[in-house]
């Protein structure tokens, strides 16, 4: 079995074709991993772009400077909570810990200090985004045994090359047909559907990083920073590195 690496990226039925290309830029997280106890595990937060080439490319502008309002969590295989304190790099976030125990870390953030996105000079709606981001960290044998801690939140588990994903909303299973987006690690974009059961499975047809997204709207309105808005966007990302 080939083994899986957990990092995290500001996206029913059997993965095997991503029929369209993304390019928009995004957050996502890169866990630098050595799987072995008591060995410091550095975190980045990361602000960039995937080209047509599928290579990643870190930007260094606002965007990356407005990314230190993320505030993380670790939750330890035990249910302990750690807040995680972020410095700011030249092309990343850096945030680190100590793992003490076999079994699986969670590390889930959250910004919902983000300004309204604006549309009025165009006719459109406001939206007032939040912003979510999840991920794991395994040591040892043990299989993912989280709870959803996260107001949107995702929960994964590989078995092979097929990978398993929960998805919650305030905790609780999301409603079945509920889409979700997959990027693989070229970008190509393929569209999920939640079972019954608030699930979805995908097929691993390459090494390297899947993204996987699920957006929620809430219809409230309100005002933020004095701009006025008609909706909340939730939105939940989950990168996973497979080699």
């Amino acid at each position: 079995m080939k083994s899986i690496k957990i990092a995290s990226y500001l996206f029913f039925g059997v993965l095997m074709l991503f029929p369209v290309l993304s390019q928009a830029s995004a957050y996502w997280m890169e866990i630098k991993e050595n799987r072995h106890l008591n060995a410091p595990v550095n975190i980045e937060l990361v602000y960039g772009n995937i080209d047509e080439l599928g290579i990643r490319h870190r930007q260094t502008g606002k965007e990356l400077l407005l990314a230190g309002a993320f505030t993380f969590q670790l939750f330890s295989p035990k249910g302990s909570i750690t807040q995680l304190k972020m410095v700011q790099k030249s092309d990343c976030w850096q945030m680190n810990f100590l793992p003490t125990e076999n079994g699986e870390y969670r590390i889930v953030g959250i910004n919902c200090t983000h300004p309204v996105v604006d549309r009025s000079a165009s006719g459109g709606e406001n939206i007032l985004p939040i912003d979510y981001l999840c991920g794991q960290y395994l040591i040892g044998t043990a299989s993912p045994q989280g709870k959803p801690v996260q107001f949107l939140d995702l929960l994964v588990q590989q078995q092979g090359k097929t990978i398993n994903i929960k998805a919650f909303r305030d905790k609780k299973r999301e409603q079945a047909k509920t889409k979700l987006r997959v990027f693989n690690p070229e970008n190509w974009e393929k569209e999920l559907i939640l079972n019954e059961n608030g699930e979805a499975v995908f097929s691993a047809t390459m090494e390297g990083m899947y993204n996987i997204r699920m957006d929620w709207s809430d219809l409230k309105s309100g005002n933020f920073k004095g701009v006025a808005y008609t909706s909340i966007r939730h939105r939940c990302n989950f990168c996973l590195f497979i080699e």
